[in-house]
């Protein structure tokens, strides 16, 4: 994950806030998180605005510690050095609460809700298993998977075209999440191919060899030398 985006916030400028209080909530590739305060005081300023997508570590907002005065406003005709700020730090990544205001926006990852865009399932319909009743890419695969033996005989090729999407979106989170070891080598082919060019010139079009019939051989050869 690269960026996310501010949901909503919790708290408005001049609010008091103590230390483990959630001040907004932020939308990720995966979920929608709660933004915890790690420091008690005043919010003073709120630098990113709902709607707005920025940077991971982006700072969200200013908070006036308690027990430090404002920054003092300087004099005219004399240069006063402010107090420096004190930044929101990057909340963790926790179980998002639903927040107050918004009892109908609908719990769900982004891409689950891609997953059922594509399969044709309407998530409302859908029960989460996720933290806090979140629908997940899980519920949204389960749902995709247990349609498809209830749609009716006409139907057959749909329900193999959808178990087709629930197996290629599986496949592509395992190569998104699992670390992957690629193991390559190279191989001199230059007189297996210069065999092959002198052996087609002796055959019909119809009747030469591919590239393909070099690595069936040596499959067989190698079979047979381990056996």
């Amino acid at each position: 994950m690269s960026a996310g985006k501010l949901l909503a916030w919790r708290k408005n400028v001049g609010d008091t806030v103590s230390r483990g209080d959630i001040i907004a909530d932020v939308e990720t590739d995966k979920a929608d998180i709660e933004v915890e305060v790690f420091a008690t005081g005043v919010v003073e300023k709120l630098l990113v605005q709902p709607g707005e997508k920025v940077p991971v570590g982006t700072p969200l907002a200013i908070i006036r510690e308690e027990g430090k005065p404002e920054a003092p406003r300087p004099p005219r005709a004399a240069a006063v050095e402010p107090a420096p700020p004190t930044f929101l730090p990057r909340a963790p990544v926790i179980p998002i609460r639903a927040p107050a205001g918004a009892p109908g926006r609908l719990r769900i990852s982004p891409a689950a809700r891609k997953l059922a865009t594509d399969l044709g399932i309407d998530a409302a319909s859908l029960a989460g298993t996720g933290p806090g009743g979140r629908i997940t890419l899980d519920d949204v695969q389960r749902a995709a998977a247990s349609a498809a033996p209830s749609a009716a005989p006409e139907a057959a090729p749909d329900r193999a075209t959808r178990m087709r999407q629930v197996i290629a979106a599986a496949m592509a989170r395992s190569k998104r999440e699992i670390p992957h070891y690629y193991l390559s080598t190279t191989i001199d082919m230059s007189r297996a191919l210069a065999w092959l060019t002198q052996e087609n010139l002796k055959r019909s079009v119809e009747e030469r060899l591919v590239y393909g019939v070099l690595l069936l051989k040596a499959v067989a050869l190698a079979l047979r030398h381990r056996t």
